[in-house]
C-alpha cells in the first residue's frame, strides 16, 4: 500500500462529519484515502504539502467556508499546480462557487455530497470517476465478500463493464469539453434521460472514452436554443441541422431518448418526436457516451438504464 498514492480529501471542517462518511466508505470500497484528522504530520503547510504530492486525486469538497478559507485555497490551487485530477464534491446545496474557486471548478463535473441522501445516490458515480485512481484492492462487504467494484485488472480487462445507474445526477456548467464518466456501451442501445438546461446540450458518442476529432456530435437547442444538429467530427461542419425553436425548458425537466442500432443515430423528445436523426454510411464505433453544456449555459441531467434495442 505504501507506494500507491492515495484520494485526498480537501474540505473545510464545517462539513467533517459528512467528509467523514465520504472517507469510511471509501476505505471499504478499496481505496487508500488521506484525510487530515487522521494523517497530518508537521507543519500544517508541509503536511498539506506533502498530502497533495502524493494523491492520486484530490477530492475538493467546495462551499462558502471552502472558499473563504486560505488553507482550503492552498490545497486546491497546490494540487492544480501540480496537475493532480481534481474531483469536485459540493457539499453545500445552495452555494454556487465564484472567484478563485469557480475559475478552478467551472470545467469539472460535480457530485453531490451536501446529505446522505445525496451521498448514497451519488457515490457509484464518484467511484466511476475514481476509477483506479488511489485504489489499493477490490472493495470488499461487511461481511468479507467481494463487492460489485472491480479491481484494476478486472477492469483492463473489459469484462465486468457497467451501464449508467438508473436514475443517476449531473450537473454541468459552462464548459469546453464532454463528461466521459460512463463505461463502454452496448453495440446498439436506447437510454433515456431527463434534460434541463436554457440551450446548447451537448452530447458526444466516441470510439474512445475522451474527446477526439473523429466521433459523433449532437447539439440540442443550439444558437440559444432555435436548432438541434448532428455533426461526425468535433466541432466540424454540421452534417444534419434541424430548426426546433424551445426544444428546452431551463424550468422544468423534459424526457429525450438517445438510440443507436450500430448505423444510425436518433434523438427523441417526448410529446415531440424525432428532434435528429441521422445514418451513417461509414459508421463511427459509438462506444462511449459524453455529455455537456456551452456558451454559457448550465443543464441539470438525469440518465436512467440502457437497454439493448
Amino acid at each position: 500500500m505504501a507506494d500507491v498514492k492515495h484520494v485526498m480529501i480537501s474540505y473545510n471542517w464545517e462539513c467533517q462529519e459528512q467528509m467523514i462518511k465520504v472517507k469510511n466508505k471509501l476505505k471499504q470500497a478499496g481505496y487508500k484515502v488521506w484525510m487530515d484528522i487522521d494523517s497530518l504530520e508537521g507543519s500544517l503547510l508541509e503536511g498539506m504539502g506533502k498530502a497533495v504530492e502524493g494523491s492520486a486525486v484530490v477530492l475538493v469538497c467546495f462551499s462558502k467556508a471552502y472558499q473563504a478559507s486560505t488553507n482550503c485555497r492552498t490545497e486546491a490551487e497546490y494540487a492544480y499546480n501540480l496537475k493532480v485530477p481534481i474531483i469536485p464534491l459540493k457539499v453545500e446545496s445552495d452555494f454556487k462557487a465564484t472567484g478563485w474557486l469557480g475559475a478552478l471548478l467551472a470545467s469539472k463535473l460535480y457530485y453531490r455530497m451536501d446529505t446522505d441522501d445525496q451521498m448514497e445516490q451519488n457515490f457509484p458515480a464518484l467511484l466511476r470517476a475514481l476509477g483506479t485512481k488511489g485504489r489499493v484492492q477490490s472493495s470488499t462487504s461487511s461481511n468479507g465478500t467481494k463487492s460489485q467494484e472491480v479491481t484494476a485488472k478486472e477492469t483492463s480487462s473489459n469484462v465486468t463493464e457497467k451501464a449508467p445507474a438508473n436514475g443517476q445526477k449531473f450537473h454541468t456548467s459552462n464548459q469546453k469539453g464532454y463528461n466521459w464518466c460512463f463505461d463502454r456501451l452496448p453495440k446498439t442501445f436506447k437510454i433515456r434521460f431527463k434534460m434541463k438546461a436554457k440551450h446548447d446540450l451537448h452530447i458526444g458518442l466516441s470510439p474512445e472514452n475522451r474527446d477526439i476529432t473523429d466521433m459523433y456530435e449532437i447539439c440540442i437547442g443550439g444558437e440559444k436554443n432555435k436548432i438541434t444538429f448532428l455533426r461526425r467530427q468535433l466541432k466540424a461542419a454540421r452534417i444534419v441541422s434541424k430548426e426546433t425553436p424551445n426544444i428546452l425548458d431551463p424550468s422544468k425537466f423534459l424526457n429525450f431518448t438517445l438510440e443507436w442500432d450500430g448505423r444510425t443515430v436518433r434523438v427523441s423528445k417526448e410529446g415531440f418526436g424525432a428532434v435528429i436523426e441521422y445514418t451513417d454510411p461509414s459508421p463511427m464505433n459509438a462506444a462511449y457516451l459524453g455529455f455537456t453544456t456551452g456558451w454559457g449555459s448550465e443543464g441539470d441531467w438525469e440518465f436512467f438504464d440502457l437497454k439493448p434495442r
